[in-house]
């Protein structure tokens, strides 16, 4: 039963009235107008009192996205500040976000975001009485984020080429991205990748008091025919062949989790539902996906509402791999693993800043037969032609011919460093093997787009009965600096053809080169609304000079807006020091967000957690 709206009187005398409203749980959020009628006088008579904004409310049992934890509603809801898990499966990292959902004027455009939504401005009146349903809002907001078929906020692009805007690499924040939105009277945003279509999505969800949370799948795949597998296809050097196939395996890709009821599906699938505003796939004709009940994926009950299909095999996919010798031969099946897809399913730890593993929320243990259980009930469902084979080996890079290929990093990978990759040749068999190893470098964009070839390496190797022999390949920086791109993302493909049988085997590894490091320091605490000076070093680690250096600040509390530096050239060897002041304007626990660019270091992410205090509390 629908819950009427209720008012009492708390204090009053001669002069005044002082009123509390109780709005019920399922209110309509957005803003209201509060009008006073008096009607003991011989006509009634109306004032306008004022303006107030109904949110979400998770502290309230009533409420559809109520939260029963206090530390996952301070975690969910009210933080400001987060991190966003990145890199690739074998090297995470994170950065630090401000999501700035408190911020005086963000509440005013996500509101507005729901304005200029297409459900908005094709019929106002119903857009208008779903503004109670969080399955809606947070559907319409992963619309909103993207600008693919609305006035939405974010340009996506992939390609390196972002001369007419900023980097996605740049960004430090949603407030300067919702801003500018907003203040350019609802123009793209110009650009966004998957982490940053995130991050406004949360600050979004959290504004408008929905908890919401960012979400990392490490391998995740795109599968644009919904045949839960990907295919890739190889030539005998170990390129990739380019337009082959529109499926791809992301490097990482990042989503959002909203918490709600779902009062318009079964029982047993409230709590987290997967929300993804980067623009993949149409749903119903728009680029948005979600809410997706996260239990629905890991139980494969995929036709449940919204987009379950797609995400499930964002975690699920098998993984096939083709090399095809020439124009003239058949495409040879050399691997396929159903264990790649969707792995370190990410997120951040409530109430600290490690990275908590979610993989099982997902799905059941790689492997197990409630695993392969699920996915066989969703390939099912899907009703299409799936290319893998029942052989799938838990180690996919040991063929049957007994010769096992894998490769491995020597040391750390670091930009502007030679990288050192070791391939190791396993013979398994009784007898003498020769092959022929050839390696092929590829810079590649997170969504998993290879680009340029770095180099091409080709080794014979005679491998003796149950022995292991390693090929040290060397790939120069003076070979991949102009290639690598923004993501600083290098794939390595490695093909195996033995010299008798001519049969073949494949392996390969994505190498993330760390950026050098930055230092951010503040001596002690900070004052509230008194000078704090904040001391950043960095040196040029590389064997020439970095141009267009540039230093951006961010921090909610502490900067308003942002502090932008322009620093001009950094020798090689030599080193930056700045000092900026900064006059913190929120007391209690703050984060200074800093980024380092330049032309040749692309991004270098750094973060300072800052205590605030007032002079009344030292």
């Amino acid at each position: 039963m629908k819950k009427e709206w209720n008012a009492s009187v708390i204090n009053e005398d001669k002069t005044s009235l002082e009123i509390k409203i109780f709005p019920p749980a399922d209110a309509i959020i957005g803003l209201h107008t509060l009008n006073l009628q008096i009607s003991n006088f011989p006509q009634a008579r109306n004032y306008s009192v004022g303006e107030f904004i109904i949110l979400f409310n998770a502290w309230c049992p009533d409420d559809a996205v109520y939260l029963q934890d206090q530390e996952e509603r301070n975690e969910y809801v009210m933080n400001e500040n987060g991190f966003i898990f990145v890199g690739n499966a074998d090297y995470i990292s994170k950065c630090s976000w401000n999501f700035g959902q408190f911020e005086e004027d963000i509440v005013d455009i996500c509101l507005k975001l729901l304005d200029e939504s297409l459900q908005s401005r094709t019929n106002k009146l119903e857009d208008y009485s779903m503004r109670n349903d969080p399955v809606y809002i947070s559907r319409v907001l992963s619309a909103m984020i993207n600008c693919n078929d609305d006035k939405g906020v974010l340009f996506g692009k992939w390609d390196g080429n972002y001369g007419d805007g900023i980097s996605p690499t740049k960004w430090n924040g949603s407030c300067a991205i919702l801003r500018q939105w907003y203040l350019s009277g609802c123009q793209p945003v110009k650009y966004g990748q998957c982490w940053v279509f995130s991050a406004v999505l949360c600050t979004a969800l959290r504004c408008l008091g929905i908890p919401a949370r960012v979400v990392t799948n490490f391998d995740s795949a795109h599968d644009t025919d919904g045949n839960l597998s990907i295919d890739e296809y190889y030539d005998i050097t170990g390129k990739m062949i380019s337009g082959s196939n529109r499926d791809s395996v992301w490097n990482f890709h990042v989503w959002n989790e909203a918490w709600m009821e779902r009062r318009d599906l079964p029982p047993g699938y409230n709590g987290w539902q997967a929300l993804d505003s980067t623009p993949q796939e149409a749903s119903n004709g728009i680029f948005c996906c979600g809410p997706a009940p996260v239990k629905a994926i890991k139980e494969g009950d995929i036709h449940m509402k919204y987009d379950c299909p797609f995400i499930f095999a964002e975690v699920n996919a098998d993984v096939i791999k083709w090399v095809v010798k020439n124009s003239m031969a058949a495409p040879e099946r050399v691997y396929q693993d159903s264990k790649k897809i969707g792995k370190l399913i990410s997120t951040k730890q409530v109430g600290t800043n490690e990275r908590m593993d979610i993989t099982s929320n997902y799905k059941y243990a790689e492997g197990s037969e409630k695993e392969r259980l699920v996915f066989s009930k969703a390939l099912e469902m899907r009703n299409k032609p799936h290319t893998s084979h029942n052989d799938a080996t838990a180690n996919p890079s040991l063929s049957k011919i007994g010769i096992q290929l894998r490769l491995k990093m020597k040391e750390s990978p670091v930009l502007g460093q030679d990288v050192q990759l070791i391939a190791l040749l396993k013979n398994l068999t009784s007898s003498h093997q020769q092959i022929t190893i050839n390696i092929n470098v590829q810079a590649i964009e997170n969504n998993g787009v290879h680009l340029n070839v770095v180099c091409q390496k080709s080794y014979s190797v005679e491998l003796k009965p149950q022995t292991e022999h390693s090929v040290l390949c060397v790939i120069p920086y003076s070979l991949y600096r102009a290639d690598i791109t923004e993501s600083n993302l290098l794939k390595v493909s490695t093909v195996g053809e033995l010299t008798d049988t001519k049969e073949k085997l494949l392996a390969e590894r994505k190498i993330t080169l760390d950026s050098p490091k930055m230092q951010v320091q503040i001596p002690g605490n900070a004052l509230l609304f008194a000078p704090s000076k904040v001391t950043v070093r960095l040196a040029n680690p590389l064997t020439e000079n970095l141009a267009n250096c540039r230093l951006i600040m961010e921090g909610n509390g502490l900067v308003h807006g942002i502090i932008e530096k322009e620093l001009g050239n950094l020798k090689p060897g030599h080193e930056f020091k700045i000092s900026v002041d900064l006059i913190p304007y929120k007391r209690g626990k703050r984060v200074l967000q800093v980024l380092f660019t330049s032309d040749k270091i692309k991004y270098i992410r750094e973060h300072l957690d800052i205590a605030v205090s007032s002079l009344d509390k030292m």
